[in-house]
């Protein structure tokens, strides 16, 4: 598979000493990049990266090259400007840009300036001349704007962004559409938020209504305020039905008080704002103006991001000549294309299976295919990895974030890995314990959410694989919690630990420091792995701690115990993952395989030394050398050489995921499946009538 570079790609960079950065920064990956737990619907999913200056050293230097457009935000206080490592750092970003890039500094202090050229030149989110308690607000608000502008635009011309606000003037209870949207007009006129169409003042006498509603909707952001009168006007429809005839991005506020007699039909697959606007304390609520406008400007900067997103996607996925259609905006009956092209290529994720249904019985003629489909060579409905069991090793390593890369995107990495895994037909295989916020639960969450993206999922398709002595102090109370799409998995008490093994309960958790709990642990987990290596057909391999509860990191038993099997490793979040691609392509040995590393400066070194005891040496030669003559070759998981160094390198999740499930398919699909773009095989009619 060609490399696939994404047509924007944003980092966020603070100070560590800026106390609170780490909010802001949080605030931000969320609201642009996408909430991990709620990946069953669409999103943003724009590329994102973060940078600090822990552990003493300053992130690398901006890849302006990755992507065809790169955004850098710095988070400017006090604690930045003072360092002068800060400063240099941001004058070489600023001479390094692109034209078509933007530097954007976001600035908590009226010191700004004194930074250099870097900070004075390009004009600054000025949060520091706002009051404390509209920071929040306005980062998303002003940021996003800002964003917009600059990524519809030509580099050094940005592009107004339009709003246009949809709304019922009649009165119904307490709730005036018109009121409302003059409130909403009159706060965005008082910011640099977009220009705002309002017909009261955009059409003058004589004008051709229709005519110049429809232009007016041409490059809008459309807002819909819903009141209890907005489903009766006619007009009202007019514009909803329009606005999704054009693709536009649509935001549905809804103010409803007392209800609708009957809902407009066409307001769906929109994202939506709930407005409690029945008071004048709350139709004049600034923050709730903030958030609406915000979020109409992320919308429209959504789809303007998917379009090139999807337009790249296309040339790589798809024959030139093959008749495929983008959908930016998620695909519906009342945006399905003209009859013409046969495939619809739409933002992830997946299509849920009822919608497929009922799209189908409309057009039988249209294939549907998601981002991460198409590069992946497949299609929404398709099944190849039926019945084909995946493990997924995932955690943290601890060079992570110096990397750019945050809990937040590894777990939105797991939630829609997981999700394609399972929308493919494949079940999940997950080891380890049910720690609070951590992997395992994360997996209870979607499954409970997604169920099969949109229908129930069957039942025992993930697999929880609970090691020795967790399984043990596992409640009646703990198993009968697991939903149904669970398989529980106890780990049986390894034999070396004879009649000592029958209380579970006794043993310490796996970070205690006791060495016969630590050595019963590594047992515990060495037959786990073994247990999921014989049982599942292959394994994905991500992050991972150097240090663990064995004398060895963890990733490096799961890859020895699933050697033979399909492997693949994504090395973008560094770790013991990381470690092992530099293993298998020859380089040197790491110093954290070794037993120096592993004991701590002598901390851990009673931990080995009781294992060594009772199991002999700990053979790191012999084992890294098989790990080395395995190779890149080795792995076995249907990808090339290059496709695995793509694999091992990119910072893209859609690209991760399509490299993984393009190896899955071509490695495990049971009999023969269509290739990119195919429709499903059709069943052949027999001579007879009906």
């Amino acid at each position: 598979m060609r490399s696939y570079v994404p047509p924007l790609q944003l980092h966020i960079v603070l100070s560590k000493d800026f106390v609170e950065g780490a909010k802001w920064s949080s605030h931000l990956q969320q609201w642009l990049g996408g909430n991990e737990r709620l990946f069953a619907v669409p999103e943003p999913n724009i590329p994102l990266f973060v940078w600090s200056n822990g552990a003493g050293a300053f992130p690398p230097d901006i890849g302006w090259a990755e992507a065809r457009r790169t955004a850098l935000i710095l988070l400017v206080d006090d604690t930045l400007l003072a360092e002068p490592g800060w400063r240099e750092w941001a004058q070489r970003q600023w001479e390094a840009r692109r034209p078509a890039d933007l530097l954007l500094p976001v600035t908590f202090t009226g010191k700004f300036t004194n930074g250099g050229p870097a900070f004075q030149v390009p004009n600054a989110v000025r949060l520091d001349v706002r009051p404390a308690a509209d920071h929040a607000g306005d980062l998303l608000l002003l940021v996003t704007h800002a964003l917009a502008r600059w990524f519809q635009g030509r580099p050094g011309a940005p592009r107004s962004t339009q709003l246009f606000i949809s709304h019922a003037k009649a009165k119904l209870g307490n709730v005036a559409g018109r009121a409302l949207a003059q409130k909403l007009k009159d706060f965005i006129d008082s910011r640099p938020a977009g220009d705002v169409f309002f017909d009261e003042v955009d059409i003058s006498g004589g004008e051709d209504f229709a005519k110049t509603l429809a232009q007016a909707l041409d490059d809008a952001s459309v807002i819909v305020l819903l009141t209890d009168a907005f489903s009766s006007r006619f007009w009202c429809g007019w514009e909803v039905v329009t606005s999704k005839e054009k693709l536009r991005p649509i935001l549905v506020v809804n103010a409803l008080e007392q209800g609708e007699v009957t809902s407009l039909a066409y307001l769906g697959k929109t994202p939506t704002i709930r407005w409690n606007a029945a008071t004048p304390a709350e139709q004049d609520d600034p923050s709730m103006h903030r958030r609406i406008v915000a979020a109409a400007l992320l919308e429209q900067l959504r789809l303007a991001h998917d379009v090139q997103h999807l337009g790249a996607i296309r040339k790589l996925a798809f024959p030139a000549g093959t008749g495929v259609s983008i959908a930016a905006r998620p695909p519906e009956l009342a945006t399905l294309p003209d009859r013409g092209p046969s495939i619809l290529l739409h933002a992830d994720p997946p299509l849920p299976q009822y919608e497929l249904r009922l799209t189908k019985r409309q057009r039988p003629d249209l294939t549907f295919a998601s981002a991460v489909q198409a590069l992946a060579g497949s299609y929404a409905g398709a099944r190849p990895l039926s019945g084909r069991r995946i493990a997924v090793s995932i955690s943290d390593g601890p060079d992570r974030e110096s990397r750019g890369f945050t809990t937040g995107s590894q777990e939105r990495l797991w939630t829609r890995l997981a999700t394609h895994v399972l929308a493919a037909g494949g079940q999940l295989a997950y080891g380890g314990d049910l720690r609070a916020d951590g992997y395992a639960e994360q997996l209870l969450d979607l499954v409970r959410g997604i169920s099969d993206t949109g229908q129930p999922l069957p039942a025992g398709v993930v697999h929880w694989y609970a090691p020795w002595p967790f399984s043990g102090q596992l409640t009646a109370q703990d198993k009968a919690s697991l939903p149904s799409t669970f398989t529980l998995h106890p780990g049986a008490a390894p034999a070396e630990l004879g009649n000592t093994a029958s209380v579970a309960s006794a043993i310490g958790p796996p970070d205690c420091t006791s060495p016969e709990d630590q050595y019963a642990w590594t047992l515990g987990l060495r037959d786990m792995r073994l247990a999921m290596a014989r049982e599942c057909d292959a394994r994905i391999m991500v992050g991972g701690r150097l240090r663990g509860v064995s004398p060895w990191p963890g990733l490096l038993e799961e890859l020895e115990t699933s050697a033979g099997k399909a492997l693949y490793l994504i090395g973008a979040s560094g770790g013991a993952t990381r470690l092992l691609i530099d293993v298998l392509r020859g380089a040197p040995i790491p110093a954290e395989f070794s037993a120096e590393f592993q004991d701590e400066g002598g901390k851990r070194a009673p931990l080995r030394e009781y294992y060594e005891s009772r199991a002999g040496p700990v053979d790191w030669q012999g084992r890294l050398q098989r790990v080395r003559k395995l190779g890149v070759a080795g792995l076995k998981n249907g990808l090339t050489r290059a496709d695995n160094e793509r694999l091992f390198e990119t910072r893209n999740l859609t690209e991760m995921i399509a490299l993984v499930l393009k190896g899955l398919k071509a490695c495990l699909a049971r009999g023969p499946q269509p290739r990119s773009g195919s429709s499903p095989p059709r069943k052949r009619r027999s001579g007879k009538r009906r």
